[in-house]
């Protein structure tokens, strides 16, 4: 995010309007600068928190911390795909913190791999990628289609990808509103 988004004095108030509005799609926070900035994300499925990540902590414990915050900038990304919805509607809710030895190796920290199911193709290799050279998409889209493979998880794409995680669900978002891929 780097200094983009939208400001506000108490994050608890944007959960709560994206909880109350019913709404589905990805919430990315961050607050302070350089050596201490943090960085968090939120995902809600019509309204319900699915998946909290906010430095080493995940679920309840990255939830609690990330309610605490109050000056900080985030961007709320929705999505509006029905078959993701139904998919991560029963997405497991991660209760405990995740030790840092069970992380994926080279995972950016503030990200860890989501335990709902992975990103799968709805298209073939070769069909795919002509829907993204016509679309202009970059050699990034590319590069992450041709990692999905429907056993990689989220943490493993962005692991192999080198980008932030920001980056990733950002290209993942792309994919997926192309129609190419589906989670």
């Amino acid at each position: 995010m780097a200094q983009k988004g939208i400001p506000t004095d108490q994050l608890n108030n944007v959960i709560q309007v994206i909880q109350l509005g019913r709404k589905t799609g990805i919430l990315l926070v961050e607050r302070g600068e350089g050596g201490q900035l943090e960085k968090g994300m939120l995902q809600f499925v019509q309204g319900s928190i699915t998946d909290a990540r906010c430095n080493t902590f995940q679920g309840q414990a990255a939830l609690n911390w990330l309610q605490t915050w109050q000056a900080c900038r985030f961007i709320f990304t929705p999505n509006t795909n029905t078959v993701d919805q139904q998919n991560t509607a029963s997405a497991p809710w991660p209760s405990q913190q995740t030790p840092p030895s069970a992380r994926a190796p080279n995972t950016p920290k503030g990200f860890e791999p989501t335990q709902g199911r992975p990103p799968q193709r709805t298209y073939s290799a070769d069909d795919g990628l002509a829907l993204l050279t016509r679309a202009g998409l970059s050699r990034s889209h590319r590069h992450l289609f041709l990692l999905i493979d429907g056993r990689r998880t989220y943490g493993e794409l962005i692991r192999l990808m080198g980008r932030s995680s920001e980056e990733v669900l950002q290209l993942l978002h792309d994919l997926d509103a192309l129609g190419i891929i589906h989670s």
